[in-house]
């Protein structure tokens, strides 16, 4: 448990929450500003997108098929099942319908989870020769919400961290709110910034 809970609070290197904050709040600056956000600062827009891929990478390795993976949440929660009279909650024997429901929770985002992992494994870790010619085409073949991967990835620490409590009736605190906060506190600088050195631009 304590290996999850590394991969979803951890600070070096940053863990699932890290990232999500980060990216959560680049595509709310995004929804607030528009194209605008691009003038207010133009390394705002691959800085995004590469906040996109990291999130995407972060949320594959953890919910990876458990034939690939025995770290996967998946492969978690099926030892779970398969072991829960040995596991012992504070409140005792973790409930068979608390565990189906946590990998139902999951299983409600496959449609999330297929995209993610088809961008993963045919653009971001191997490059196919369809996306090698026409890299852009990964977007209309594999495509994904902000909102859902957001939703997938709040449903997996909600899924940890459910059984960080049942267990010792305390979790991790979600550390994205800092980090979208930084973020938020990032863009009105830089906003500033671009105002005093450029009047004019922003207008």
């Amino acid at each position: 448990m304590s290996r999850y809970a590394t991969l979803l609070h951890g600070t070096e290197p940053p863990g699932l929450a890290a990232k999500l904050g980060v990216y959560a709040q680049l595509l709310r600056q995004h929804e607030i500003h528009g194209d605008r956000l691009w003038t207010i600062e133009p390394i705002l827009y691959p800085l995004m997108l590469s906040a996109e891929t990291d999130l995407h990478l972060a949320v594959a390795r953890l919910l990876e098929d458990p034939r690939r993976a025995e770290g996967s949440v998946f492969a978690f929660l099926e030892f779970c099942r398969k072991n829960r009279e040995n596991i012992a909650w504070k409140a005792g024997t973790p409930p068979a319908d608390v565990l189906d429901a946590q990998v139902a929770a999951l299983e409600s985002h496959r449609p999330t989870i297929a995209a993610i992992m088809g961008r993963r494994d045919r653009f971001f870790a191997h490059l196919d020769k369809k996306y090698f010619l026409d890299p852009g085409r990964i977007y209309e073949d594999y495509p994904l919400e902000g909102s859902a991967v957001i939703a997938l990835a709040n449903a997996v620490i909600a899924v940890i961290s459910e059984h960080q409590w049942k267990l010792r009736e305390h979790a991790n605190f979600h550390f994205a709110e800092f980090f979208e906060i930084g973020v938020d506190n990032m863009v009105r600088n830089l906003e500033a910034g671009r105002r005093q050195n450029y009047p004019g631009q922003l207008d």
